[in-house]
């Protein structure tokens, strides 16, 4: 009768050092999806920044070069180049 009890506490133990890991890995998986949602976000933050940068540089050059006109070519081609790199 002992060696049955101890059979059953040596199930119950694993049951909950199994839990417990179970309960681990998703904590760990919900620190891992938010720290990917931070790095998505900052992601599209630079990639804005980054074309209105360039939208920006492509206007003065083009409107230095060419006026008005120029500045809206300047635009447009800085714009397109930021989404080319």
């Amino acid at each position: 009768m002992a060696g049955g009890l101890g059979l059953i506490g040596t199930g119950l133990k694993t049951k909950q050092q199994g839990l417990q890991a179970l309960t681990k890995a998703a904590e760990e998986e919900s620190r891992n999806e938010v720290m990917v949602q931070q790095i998505e976000g900052q992601m599209a933050a630079a990639e804005m920044s980054q074309g209105a940068t360039l939208t920006s540089a492509g206007a003065a050059t083009g409107a230095y070069l060419g006026g008005a006109g120029g500045a809206l070519i300047g635009a447009a081609a800085g714009y397109l180049f930021s989404k080319i790199i």
